[in-house]
């Protein structure tokens, strides 16, 4: 580490017995350097996770066949892979690929030995970072796009009757929150008729955790111009009871 990069105010500890006076000591000068950085980093990692919640899904049955399992999603990318490695070739796909990153990963100390620090002056490591970040995230999201075909595919054709696809899954399952809102009473009394008394389906698709893919007013334009079975207003009596309806349903997110 270069003298100029020295964080201003930190002693320069022992710097008196160095043999080149011009670089800094690793204690405690560089370890505080990275410290700090690794600290900033973690803050916003967890002010990511606090506001960024994640849904937990049905919980297990294995009643349901419809069922198509995948890994959590920082796993996609070598489910991905796998489907390109089928039959006797999934050796290379679960094996021999994975052996390979590792190794390379291990092993990169000692093939990029140069001491340039730019990205431009090394070309190979920089072009090898791009790829395999571009890969990860392509893969990633190739894993996902499948994903939800399959699972529209198994559920009938990717929207039911113009809502996003929800897996069908038991009432006794299924948690719905806020109950005591005007939206629900009105729903208990209406659209159950269609959609199930916990929103798990019936003659209608399941509209359960709709609120985790529709907000309020993407189901309130959809509920007025209504589609398929469904009349408009979805056969209340008004656009208020409509409104009161799909506020409660905006909260329903599984």
């Amino acid at each position: 580490m270069a003298a100029g990069e020295r964080i201003p105010g930190t002693p320069r500890y022992r710097h008196h017995l160095l043999k080149n006076p011009g670089t800094e000591p690793f204690l405690p000068n560089f370890l505080l350097k990275e410290w700090i950085a690794g600290s900033v980093f973690l803050l916003g990692f967890i002010l990511w996770v606090v506001f960024n919640p994640m849904d937990v899904g049905p919980k297990a049955n294995p009643d349901d066949t419809s069922f198509i399992p995948v890994p959590d999603w920082y796993f996609y990318f070598l489910y991905q892979i796998l489907k390109y490695f089928p039959g006797n070739y999934e050796v290379f796909g679960t094996v021999v690929l994975p052996l390979v990153g590792a190794l390379l990963l291990l092993f990169a100390p000692w093939l990029d030995v140069s001491k340039a620090r730019h990205p431009y002056k090394r070309p190979l490591a920089t072009a090898s970072m791009v790829l395999v970040t571009f890969l990860c995230i392509w893969l990633t999201n190739e894993a996902a796009v499948q994903h939800r075909a399959e699972v529209a595919a198994e559920q009938g054709g990717g929207v039911s009757a113009g809502l996003p696809v929800l897996p069908k899954v038991p009432a006794s399952q299924i948690h719905l929150v806020d109950t005591t809102m005007p939206g629900y009473e009105i729903f208990s009394h209406t659209c159950a008729g269609c959609h199930g008394a916990s929103g798990e389906g019936g003659f209608g698709p399941p509209v359960y955790a709709i609120g985790k893919y529709w907000n309020e007013q993407q189901l309130y334009d959809f509920v007025i111009k209504g589609m398929g079975q469904m009349p408009p207003r979805g056969g209340l009596s008004s656009d208020a009871e409509v409104r009161k309806v799909v506020e409660w349903l905006a909260k329903q997110k599984g």
